[in-house]
């Protein structure tokens, strides 16, 4: 008499998001596919016992487009059964995690000069965050967010992400507005607040102010937007944004000092083309956009993230060199 194998084709696709189960239902022998990644996740890990179905359903859930468009090509089959247990608080798996991945804490927090006082409790969070999610672990109110965990890159640089992103909440706790030691960055640019023609600029041309920063902050390239981001709106100082890119505190001054000043040219050139301003007015122009960048700043990036650029994680080879001559 044969046994017939469950199937894992409908856990998996009725833990996939609705958008995706068409695409999804019509990738070439699913089943196999499926199988296949659980098989090899309990072979990584046979200690764990967890159902198929639960896998496969753990997979479903964070599937999205482009992974759906690739028949599912690209997932590491034993990271992915890791997360899974983990989320599923198997004590073995999470002792597991603790010994080989919990390193990679510590490694992102080092290049981060997070020290000793601090890392303790640092770590202490990720781990909650990690498997507890909100809450406490006696009575947590959210899924830890392990379980977000998507299976197409290595869980190991993932966890490091989760690491810097924890670890940047700590550090803008009571820093909403620019540091005090970071005054010498806005200096040249500061604006008297009873300036008349900044004012009259004000009240003009607001909302044509408006739209043309938000087009020129567009404009600006990721790791650009990700710097001002962390000092306008995070409140991170120079030596703790160089500590995150793993550069020189001259090295991030000057990224930074670079990305403002773009955002200024853009929108100062763009104000210029739509409004048709006179050259004689460009001055005045170009005053109110100082006084105002760091507010516009706070109110375009402001908000809840959390999301890690990968550009705060690895250096670009070209920047490579101008870092070391610092």
């Amino acid at each position: 008499m044969t046994v017939s194998t469950p199937s894992l084709v409908r856990p998996f696709l009725d833990a996939a998001p609705a958008g995706v189960r068409a695409v999804l239902e019509a990738v070439p022998d699913l089943e196999r596919r499926l199988f296949t990644l659980v098989a090899e996740g309990r072979a990584a890990w046979p200690d764990f016992p967890i159902d198929g179905k639960d896998v496969v359903s753990f997979i479903g859930r964070q599937v999205t487009d482009e992974l759906a468009a690739d028949a599912l090509e690209g997932l590491r089959p034993a990271d992915l059964y890791l997360a899974c247990a983990c989320a599923k608080g198997l004590t073995a798996a999470i002792n597991a995690f603790d010994r080989d991945y919990m390193k990679e804490v510590d490694i992102a927090l080092a290049r981060m000069r997070i020290g000793p006082p601090r890392l303790s409790d640092v770590k202490q969070l990720v781990r909650q965050r990690l498997f507890v999610g909100g809450g406490t672990a006696g009575t947590p109110t959210s899924v830890g967010k392990i379980a977000e965990y998507g299976g197409r890159g290595d869980l190991r640089r993932w966890v490091r992400s989760v690491a810097v992103r924890t670890c940047l909440n700590e550090l803008r706790k009571g820093k909403r507005e620019i540091l005090v030691d970071d005054d010498h960055l806005i200096a040249q640019h500061a604006v008297a607040q009873d300036d008349p023609e900044v004012e009259y600029m004000k009240k003009t041309y607001s909302t044509e102010f408006k739209t043309a920063f938000s087009d020129a902050l567009a404009q600006l390239g990721a790791r650009e937007q990700t710097l001002l981001r962390y000092h306008h709106v995070d409140g991170l100082n120079i030596d703790e944004i160089g500590a995150i890119y793993r550069v020189h505190r001259v090295t991030a001054f000057r990224w930074l000092e670079k990305a403002k000043e773009l955002l200024v040219k853009q929108t100062l050139e763009t104000l210029r083309a739509r409004l048709k301003l006179p050259a004689s007015e460009l001055e005045s122009v170009l005053r109110m956009i100082r006084s105002q960048i760091h507010l516009s700043i706070v109110r375009q990036l402001g908000g809840p993230t959390d999301k890690v650029d990968d550009d705060a994680m690895e250096l670009d080879p070209s920047e490579l060199e101008e870092v070391e001559s610092t």
